[in-house]
């Protein structure tokens, strides 16, 4: 997505004031994502070029980072004095005109596609912080299996190993079950906060003290997986990680690269777009379509990765006609790269096919 296409997030709840920004949205030519409640203005927050919003929905901006593009909507002005930070505030219908105008300077001032990237090397492209700064937004990824053993951590794993370092990434594994993305990376024994350690809660907590608290590699990938016991007590409570997953990933998309390792019913409503890594399968490609039709539903950017196995039945083609998405990068079948994994984790030097996936994949989510 470019910020040409980047859509208009409208999160109004008064039912006059809604019909307007939405014409007005409608006038600039941009997609439109209408919010119906925080977990879709978390969601989009951060890809949307713009967000309309009105005084009732106005508290839901509180747990997100500031932003340019941010417009106060109300029918009277008696209301907008009432919530602090109303620079970029209208009265409607009266000032319409005027919104259209913001919207057009936005658009003006707007970096294209072209001339930026978020994971470029310089450290103002991508901030690593939950700072209050415009621009601080950063980018979440989350990566699903259409089915089992199709390699889908490996490649979480690799895209944020390929990230550029200023992009601060952290990889999070929201399988309840997993074996443990600090054993792929090799930080099993590093001092850390895994799932359990951690108690967001309602408080603000900051991007960069949340990373540091978190297992790290060398080459400074933090890392948010459970721990191993045997013992009930330490395991938790019974049930998904979803919860814990959201506030998570909102306090980690507030700046840099954040890479999500979920099941697929279990994508964090914070989350910029999605990669169903999927088997050349026809029972792959059929779950495929079903996880990418919900993704769509959501409104969330999806996309498919196909892997090569052993044996594939389908071509590229047919896997995308079942699935109904596009296939923007494939992995080849990497035998000695399983037992490596397995033995040593991933290498640091990751092999030239997976490493171009992970390449891939950074540059559609880079637009």
């Amino acid at each position: 997505m470019t910020s040409e296409t980047a859509p208009i997030l409208i999160a109004v709840g008064d039912a006059l004031l809604h019909p307007e920004a939405t014409h007005l949205a409608a006038a600039t030519g941009r997609p439109i994502i209408d919010s119906q409640g925080p977990d879709d203005l978390v969601r989009h927050y951060s890809r949307a070029f713009a967000v309309l919003i009105d005084i009732a929905r106005a508290p839901d901006l509180d747990p997100l980072p500031r932003r340019d593009g941010v417009f106060l909507l109300s029918t009277e002005t008696n209301g907008l004095q009432e919530v602090d930070g109303t620079a970029d505030a209208f009265v409607l219908p009266a000032q319409a005109a005027d919104l259209l105008k913001a919207l057009g300077k936005l658009a003006l001032n707007a970096p294209r596609s072209a001339g930026s990237s978020r994971f470029a090397s310089s450290a103002a492209s991508v901030a690593d912080s939950g700072s209050s700064g415009f621009g601080s937004v950063g980018t979440v990824l989350a990566f699903v299996g259409a089915a089992g053993g199709a390699g889908t951590s490996t490649l979480a794993a690799a895209v944020a190993r390929a990230a550029s370092p200023d992009a601060h990434p952290v990889i999070v594994d929201a399988h309840r079950y997993s074996g443990g993305l600090d054993l792929l990376f090799g930080v099993e024994e590093e001092v850390g906060a895994r799932w359990g350690d951690i108690d967001i809660g309602e408080g603000t907590v900051d991007r960069t003290q949340l990373r540091q608290a978190l297992p790290q590699t060398a080459d400074g990938i933090a890392v948010l997986t459970g721990a191993r016991t045997t013992v009930a007590a330490a395991a938790g409570r019974p049930g998904g990680l979803s919860a814990e997953v959201d506030r998570v990933t909102t306090v980690l998309g507030a700046g840099g690269l954040t890479v999500v390792d979920a099941p697929p019913n279990a994508l964090p409503n914070r989350c910029d777009h999605a990669f169903v890594v999927v088997p050349a399968e026809v029972r792959a490609a059929a779950a495929a379509a079903l996880i990418s039709a919900e993704c769509r539903a959501a409104n969330t950017p999806v996309s498919l990765v196909l892997r090569r196995r052993g044996w594939s039945g389908l071509s590229t083609e047919e896997v995308e006609r079942v699935a109904g998405a596009d296939v923007v990068t494939e992995v080849k079948h990497l035998p000695r790269l399983v037992k490596e994994a397995e033995v040593s984790g991933l290498p640091k030097r990751l092999p030239r096919p997976l490493a171009a996936a992970a390449e891939a994949v950074l540059e559609v989510a880079n637009g």
